[in-house]
C-alpha cells in the first residue's frame, strides 16, 4: 500500500486516485469537490475524513487543521461563503446526527450553500450515518463519490469501499424500493480496502477534536433551555433514553438520528436537573 504526505501514512491506490481526480477538478477546471463518507458509529467515519482531508490539503498545497472540521451548520455555511480552496470536513453532527426534524432544515440550508459554491473550489467531505437519509441532491446532483466505512466482525474498525457517482442514483433506488442496505449488492472488489493507519496517527489532536464536539452538542441543548415547548420535547428525549425495550442502535434508526444523539439524551438531567426532575 503506498505511502503518502509528509507524514508517510498508507492509504489505498483506489482512494488515492479518487483524490488525484479531485485535485485535477479544483486546480484545471476551477470546480470543488464533494465526498460522502457514512456508516455505523464508531467504525472510523471521522477518521478516515481526516486521512483523506490531510492527503488532499498536502496535494494542492491547502492548510488542514481542526478549524476546517465543522458541526455547527451555521458556522460551516458561513466559511464555505466567506473563504475560497479550502479543504473542509463537515462531521455528521450537521447533517445526520440530529433528528429527523432540524436535520432536515439544515439540509436545506447547507443545500443552498452548495448551489452557489461551485466556483469558490472547496473539497468537502460530509460524514453522515447513511447516505439515503439525505436529501437527493447531497447524493445523486453533488456528490463526486461514496466512502463507506464497515467492519467484517462489528467490533474492529478500518474497513472501506467506495462508491462512484454512477452507482449512488441506483443504490438510492434500491434503498427507497427495497428498504434494504445497498451496500454489498453495489460494491466492486477492486475499491475495497482498509485504512488502519489513521488510528495510529496524529493528523488532528483527539482530546481537542471531542471538546469541540461536545461544545457544540451543549451549544444545541442549550438552545432549548428557555423554551416550555423545548421543556415538553427535553422530558420526552431523557424518556427515549431511558427505554429498555430498544437498544439504542434501534432508537436510533427509528428516528432516523445518530446513536450519539440518543447517547447525549441520557446527559439532560445533568444539564437540566430542574426539568427532568418531573419524569425521574
Amino acid at each position: 500500500m503506498p505511502k503518502v504526505t509528509d507524514l508517510q501514512y498508507q492509504m489505498e491506490g483506489f482512494l488515492i486516485e479518487k483524490m488525484d481526480c479531485v485535485y485535477t477538478r479544483v486546480t484545471s477546471r476551477k470546480l470543488d469537490g464533494i465526498f460522502l463518507i457514512d456508516g455505523d458509529e464508531g467504525f472510523g467515519k471521522t477518521s478516515i475524513s481526516i486521512l483523506l482531508a490531510k492527503y488532499i490539503a498536502w496535494k494542492t498545497d491547502r492548510e488542514f487543521n481542526l478549524d476546517h472540521i465543522f458541526f455547527d451548520p451555521k458556522e460551516l455555511i458561513n466559511f464555505i461563503n466567506t473563504t475560497k480552496k479550502q479543504v473542509i470536513i463537515c462531521d455528521e453532527a450537521a447533517l445526520g446526527g440530529l433528528a429527523s426534524g432540524w436535520q432536515n432544515k439544515v439540509q436545506q440550508m447547507v443545500i443552498q450553500t452548495l448551489m452557489t459554491c461551485r466556483s469558490r473550489q472547496h473539497i468537502i467531505f460530509f460524514n453522515c450515518p447513511k447516505f439515503y437519509r439525505l436529501n437527493k441532491y447531497f447524493v445523486m446532483d453533488r456528490a463526486e463519490g461514496l466512502i463507506h466505512v464497515y467492519s467484517d466482525n462489528r467490533i474492529d474498525a478500518g474497513k472501506v469501499t467506495y462508491y462512484k457517482k454512477d452507482q449512488l442514483e441506483f443504490m438510492m433506488e434500491y434503498w427507497s424500493k427495497q428498504h434494504k442496505h445497498p451496500y454489498k449488492v453495489f460494491y466492486r472488489k477492486h475499491l475495497r480496502g482498509n485504512f488502519i493507519d489513521a488510528f495510529n496517527i496524529d493528523i488532528i489532536n483527539e482530546d481537542k477534536y471531542d471538546t469541540k464536539k461536545e461544545h457544540y452538542t451543549e451549544k444545541l441543548l442549550a438552545q432549548y433551555s428557555n423554551d416550555r415547548y423545548n421543556e415538553k420535547l427535553l422530558r420526552t428525549q431523557y424518556a427515549i433514553y431511558r427505554m429498555k425495550e430498544l437498544t439504542q442502535k434501534q432508537k436510533a434508526e427509528y428516528l432516523e438520528c445518530g446513536t450519539d444523539t440518543i447517547s447525549n439524551w441520557g446527559k439532560i438531567p445533568a444539564k437540566y436537573p430542574e426539568i427532568i426532575k418531573q419524569v425521574a
